[in-house]
């Protein structure tokens, strides 16, 4: 026994460690008493002939071989070698604890056995060369569904598993693989190269197809790298199998780390998170960053979840690793061996964050359904689509059918061939609509319209990747949804039909009440908003005929569609440069007249009468006939005008027109002529109109799909009309509240003039913002334009423009929302346990969502060298440190629904500039070097 045990790997191994002192050494084998014993204790089965050859194994000095299976997945087919140290599943790590040979009822030792008095019966005879490394695989069968390991070989096509040899090959812990022979002969090279179709997919070639990521890379290299916004927090305590942002708020004892930016790299099994060093210098003296956490990811107790699908926040739960700089120095996050560490990380590009939840999911185990249910809110039903290859993992097959174009493709023929679909789909069709895919979870829409990652890399994943998308238990669901721009056309309640007036814009002077001097003014209307420009910034239109209105552009000649599309851009492109420029900005809906000037001198106060309700613009004195004569168009217009008549006081009074505010001040402007300023006034009303009535079925708009989707009561409640019988009122059935409604109005919320930049502004409206942590909230007008939010302050003045405040440049910005938000906020100014306010505004929208759930702040920094204007692409900006300054703009907006979509929109302007300055970003994600492998432990 005691010879044995000197014989045996562990007693070598200790003999060993003692010459060798403290230097340490790993030791590639588990203990098991009955490996020194020559029984193998895990199998009850085994004969006694089969006890006996392993008694005389264990005696001998061959090498050993292990043939293990990788890991259960749904990611690949099963693939069966020899394992060196080097080569592991994608789900585990190299463990001296999963080394240990697997034996079955009919498998004999892979050594020789030694005869003696008590060996059993033998097998026919076989020489010793060929029954070195000898094993039948005989427990492929108990996984079909497996990650690859890094090196994979099959048996040919034919061959049973139990027919494969492995020959093992001494040393292995140096890193060399494993080889496998066969009985029969390789294929030539042209048998090999002329393989097609199912018959790649069941060799090596096809295994390497489907390999992941994190598998077509070398062990130690970086499968992705990104920097991102990580905040640590650390317990004693379990936390959930799914860490979100509700579980979040009920998990005590969380002990947090301040949000910083990292580096994040993702090596096979585990993750890295670098920062600066403390010291300065010893990065230059060390030649890499500081590592400050290891994430592993081939613990059992590993978690990934969703943490927030508004500004798409993941999270993973670890238990604490180590993290070893050198051989002498070992520390723990907190200073804990127990308990949960909880990294939650926050991306700048949306889509590059789906691919990290994507890949992350897939290596930890995340399996494909056998069916995907898509959903038409637009015709309220449901389509299936089988996922082939779901059990045997391939994801080839699943990309081919799963890609955008296609999907759509099979559910217009689908709803095609049923007949009640067949009206209603021709029906969308001969309105212009197209449709496009979407995930929804509850009131959030992402749409699927990358195709590429930001390396320009295709994502086959694109419309698989929702399935990673898991929050709270809900996961999120594919919408066969209609493609809609924001509508330029709305229904009011007696049914009238009104569509958006075209804007007007030019040169005008305001004329001051008091001293009757000219400011010379150029007013442009965008989106219901009158914003007002210097007149060296105006950037009028290109007259007639002048360069950049003709068909040739560069001498070459454009097709009809590209003139349109070439002035579309220019005129959208011109239309933000103003918003940028612009000094103030107005409400349309401050207006309550537009009438021309009947007074030399107007007074600067008039009287407005209250109006009860909203329906002030049906009034006759808001549409009364603006008086003109036949004076009117004899005037030239300018100086030549003047001095062609006698009362110049009374020409300039018939050239101006008025603007009555909604606080009473009157406003005047002189236009260039008099056919100018009635121009001004048959412009302005309808646009008046037309926004007022806009912002008012909106607001109804909001307040339907908040009710229909969390099923909360109406603040106000809605009664029928007409019945008053008895003093008593009856409320308007309302639908039952359902998560999993249609809601098709969506669109509207989440439209693709976000995504296309069909218009100048992408979005608008009013917000309450502070500047810094510890600022008062004020009332100001937000405006999301190209690669900008320009930040407008509203005062209490009665003044018609609100002065710019500020502009928050987009590049290298983050958006966090909800309770990832709150924590930030100084300790007293967020009570989780506030009860919910009611409140009304001025467009009639009504609403009680708490703090948390308005709640979202950009964390940005301005660049040095950013293209100037609205250009996106900023490929001369500077590569900012990871320790960089950042400025925190914190806003809140009045309801849920609306500050969903205005990270969803930010959100989708930073991808944007991502994308644009592609090179630079490249150069942002790689910078700062990293440790090496080798001085990398647990």
């Amino acid at each position: 026994m005691r010879r044995r045990w000197r014989e045996s790997d562990w007693g070598r191994a200790r003999k060993q460690h003692r010459k060798a002192g403290n230097a340490p050494k790993w030791v590639g084998s588990s203990f098991d008493v009955g490996v020194f014993l020559g029984v193998n204790i895990l199998d009850e089965n085994l004969d006694e002939t089969t006890l006996a050859t392993s008694s005389r194994a264990a005696i001998s000095g061959l090498p050993e071989v292990n043939i293990s299976v990788a890991a259960p997945s749904a990611f690949a087919e099963t693939f069966v070698t020899a394992q060196s140290h080097f080569s592991t599943t994608a789900n585990e790590r190299p463990s001296a604890m999963g080394l240990s040979p697997n034996a079955s009822k009919d498998q004999e030792s892979v050594r020789p056995p030694s005869p003696n008095s008590s060996t059993g019966l033998l097998a026919p005879s076989t020489s010793q060369g060929d029954r070195i490394g000898e094993c039948h695989t005989n427990t492929t069968h108990l996984s079909t569904k497996a990650i690859p390991p890094t090196s994979v070989t099959t048996p040919p096509k034919g061959q049973t598993s139990g027919e494969a040899r492995a020959e093992p090959i001494r040393n292995s812990h140096k890193g060399k693989g494993a080889r496998v022979h066969y009985e029969e002969q390789p294929a030539p090279p042209s048998e090999v190269l002329a393989r097609r179709g199912n018959d790649v997919e069941e060799t090596s070639a096809g295994a390497a197809e489907q390999a992941t990521a994190e598998n077509q890379v070398k062990w130690g290299d970086v499968v992705m790298r990104d920097r991102m916004l990580v905040r640590v927090s650390y317990t004693e305590e379990t936390v959930a199998g799914t860490f979100d942002e509700s579980q979040n708020r009920t998990t005590r004892h969380l002990e947090n780390e301040g949000w910083a930016e990292y580096i994040v790299v993702w090596r096979k099994d585990w993750l890295e998170l670098y920062t600066d060093h403390h010291t300065p210098g010893k990065e230059w003296l060390t030649g890499h960053k500081r590592l400050a956490f290891i994430v592993p990811l081939g613990s059992s107790t590993t978690r990934l979840s969703l943490y927030s699908f508004v500004d798409l926040s993941f999270c993973v739960a670890c238990p604490p690793a180590p993290v070893r700089v050198d051989a002498k120095r070992r520390r723990h996050f907190f200073g804990s061996t127990r308990g949960t560490n909880i990294f939650v990380f926050k991306m700048k590009c949306r889509s590059r964050a789906v691919d990290w939840v994507w890949q992350l999911w897939r290596h930890l185990g995340g399996k494909l359904p056998p069916v995907i249910e898509i959903r038409s809110p637009t015709l309220d039903t449901r389509i299936k689509i089988d996922v082939p290859g779901y059990d045997t993992a391939d994801l080839n097959t699943a990309y081919t059918i799963f890609t955008r174009d296609n999907i759509i493709g099979l559910c217009e023929k689908y709803l095609r061939t049923v007949p009640e679909f067949r009206t209603l789909m021709e029906h969308e069709h001969a309105e212009g609509a197209t449709f496009e895919l979407a995930w929804r979870h509850d009131t959030n829409v992402d749409w699927v319209w990358n195709a590429t990652d930001v390396l320009d890399e295709p994502r086959k994943w694109s419309v698989l990747c929702g399935l990673a998308l898991t929050q709270a238990g809900r996961p999120a669901h594919l919408e066969f949804r209609r493609k809609r721009h924001l509508p330029t056309r709305l229904r009011v309640r007696d049914g009238t039909r009104m569509d958006e007036p075209p804007s007007v814009e030019g040169f005008l002077d305001r004329i001051r009440p008091n001293s009757q001097l000219k400011q010379s003014l150029y007013l442009a209307t965008h989106d219901g908003y009158l914003f007002a420009l210097s007149p060296a910034k105006a950037h009028p239109p290109p007259a007639p005929g002048a360069p950049g209105s003709s068909a040739f552009v560069d001498g070459s000649a454009f097709s009809f569609s590209d003139q349109a599309d070439t002035r579309r851009g220019a005129e959208v492109r011109r239309g933000r440069l103003q918003i940028l420029e612009a000094t103030g900005v107005s409400d349309l809906r401050s207006i309550v007249a537009v009438r021309r000037a009947f007074q030399v001198v107007p007074p600067q106060v008039e009287r407005v009468e209250a109006h009860n309700g909203t329906d002030w613009e049906d009034t006759e004195g808001f549409w009364a006939q603006a008086e003109r004569t036949e004076s009117d168009d004899e005037d030239a217009g300018g100086e030549t005008g003047m001095a062609v008549t006698k009362d110049r006081t009374r020409l300039k009074m018939r050239r101006s027109f008025e603007l009555v505010l909604t606080s009473g001040r009157v406003v005047r402007f002189e236009a260039y002529s008099c056919s100018a300023a009635l121009e001004w006034i048959v412009r302005l009303r309808p646009l008046i109109s037309y926004w007022r009535q806009r912002h008012q079925y909106d607001a109804r708009l909001e307040m339907d799909v908040a009710h229909s989707s969390t099923g909360r009561p109406r603040i106000t409640p809605r009664y029928m009309r007409g019945e008053h019988e008895h003093g008593h009122r009856r409320e308007a059935p309302d639908s039952p509240p359902d998560r999993d409604a249609s809601l098709p109005d969506l669109d509207f919320f989440y439209n693709w003039c976000v995504l296309d930049g069909c218009r100048p502004i992408l979005k608008c409206g009013r917000l309450y913002g502070r500047k810094g942590w510890w600022g008062q909230y004020k009332h100001i007008q937000l405006i999301l334009i190209s690669g900008h939010l320009v930040q407008y302050h509203i005062t209490g003045r009665t003044s018609l423009h609100h002065r710019k405040d500020k502009i928050v440049p987009l590049l290298d910005a983050y958006v966090c929302s909800g309770y990832f938000a709150a924590q930030y906020l100084p300790e007293g100014q967020y009570d989780a346990n506030a009860r919910p306010v009611a409140r009304r505004y001025q467009d009639g929208l009504e609403t009680d969502d708490g703090e948390e759930d308005t709640l979202f702040v950009v964390w940005y920094r301005v660049p040095k060298g950013a293209a100037p204007g609205v250009r996106r692409n900023n490929a001369a900006a500077d590569i900012p440190p990871l320790a960089s300054k950042r400025k925190a703009a914190v806003f809140r907006t009045r309801s849920k629904l609306e500050r969903d979509a205005w990270v969803w929109a930010i959100n989708v302007e930073v991808e944007k500039v991502v994308r644009a300055s592609r090179e630079r970003e490249e150069a942002v994600r790689n910078a700062g070097e990293l440790i090496t492998t080798r001085g990398l432990g647990g």
